[in-house]
């Protein structure tokens, strides 16, 4: 009888396994490609090491329509349609059914997406992208500009930004992270996942390379301005506070007392013992140090929220992690912190608190 019971409650689990199977959301692509008829096309999914990988296959029935349906990605993910080494890239958020419509000579060049607004704007960037001369430096840099505007400035961490932004032409990038110019573009899109979709892993790694290229490009671009000021000439900032009143480092730079310039961000979640530090430190020094903490939050409301219990001046710059005062100061990492004297010379910089409080002499 025991063994009969535990038949009965394997088949009774395999059964809830299936019907679970079952309710698995998916999404579906179909459509037809003429020309194909009793050919396969295969759609696939990038994994995060840049490799394809097979998700299904179908074979293009004898009026050249064709149907694949996979699992809804956790996240949205750029997927791909293939045949006969051609691609045709599609952004899938969740539940959705895409259309392709196509032939064999145009398959990957000249085809129709429908069934979702990605999907729409995804063909609107790729028939775009026929028209880009790279060899053209000035018509490259208009059509960069036109294809952040239309793709990216307004896409709130969308799938389709990161697809634009890595987006490989003939072999190179279409926005290349060694290049200072385009580096103001993964800031961008970097900051939009953070404001809307922080926990995309599409976002952290839009993130990464942000970070990697402005560490480079301010110590290029940065290092001749730290060096005026070292010859007593004063990076100035001139950046709004938390009531919006522009506060310039000028105008407490060289008045008598000591000037702390703080590179940070205050909501990051090492921020609380940043702050307590910054609070002993003016506990110590009283009027004897100025504190001008620069902010390059993604998240302008949390940080003004935050800014108001602080006693010293707390500026925001909007230009984030691409901000010109990274660039001036030559900043590399977060925090950083750089020293005026009281007769207005940079005399130091630090990268530390510890570092901090033994430059300051404690």
């Amino acid at each position: 009888m025991k063994f009969f019971r535990n038949i009965l409650a394997a088949a009774v689990a395999a059964l809830v396994l299936v019907s679970a199977c079952d309710r698995e959301q998916k999404f579906k692509v179909d459509g037809d490609i003429y020309g194909a008829e009793g050919k396969s096309v295969t759609l696939a999914k990038a994994d995060f090491a840049g490799r394809w990988v097979v998700v299904d296959s179908a074979r293009v029935d004898k009026n050249g329509h064709f149907s694949i349906s996979a699992v809804s990605p956790a996240s949205p993910e750029i997927y791909r349609l293939t045949y006969n080494n051609r691609f045709i890239y599609l952004p899938v958020d969740s539940v959705e059914t895409i259309q392709v419509s196509t032939d064999t000579a145009k398959f990957g060049k000249d085809f129709k997406l429908t069934g979702t607004p990605k999907a729409e704007l995804m063909e609107a960037f790729e028939r775009d992208l026929r028209g880009y001369n790279p060899a053209d430096s000035a018509a490259s840099e208009a059509f960069k500009r036109s294809v952040y505007t239309k793709y990216i400035q307004d896409s709130r961490g969308s799938i389709i930004s990161y697809y634009v932004l890595t987006k490989v032409v003939d072999g190179k990038p279409l926005y290349d992270p060694a290049d200072p110019g385009d580096i103001r573009y993964y800031g961008a899109v970097a900051t939009q996942f953070e404001q809307f979709r922080p926990d995309d892993p599409h976002g952290k790694m839009v993130r990464e390379v942000s970070i990697k290229a402005m560490r480079k490009r301010n110590s290029d671009m940065g290092r001749r301005k730290v060096l005026q000021a070292e010859e007593k000439r004063v990076v100035d900032i001139a950046l709004p506070d938390e009531n919006g009143t522009v506060r310039k480092l000028s105008d407490y730079v060289g008045k008598g007392n000591r000037v702390l310039v703080a590179f940070g961000m205050m909501n990051d979640e090492k921020s609380p013992a940043f702050n307590r530090e910054l609070a002993a430190l003016q506990s110590k020094f009283g009027s004897g140090l100025t504190i001008y903490s620069v902010s390059v939050d993604a998240d302008q409301y949390a940080w003004r929220d935050a800014a108001r219990n602080l006693p010293w001046i707390t500026v925001f710059d909007a230009g984030g992690m691409t901000s010109t005062a990274l660039i001036d100061y030559n900043v590399s990492v977060l925090p950083s912190f750089y020293i005026y004297s009281a007769d207005g010379e940079l005399v130091d910089s630090a990268f530390t608190i510890k570092d901090l409080n033994k430059k300051l002499g404690l």
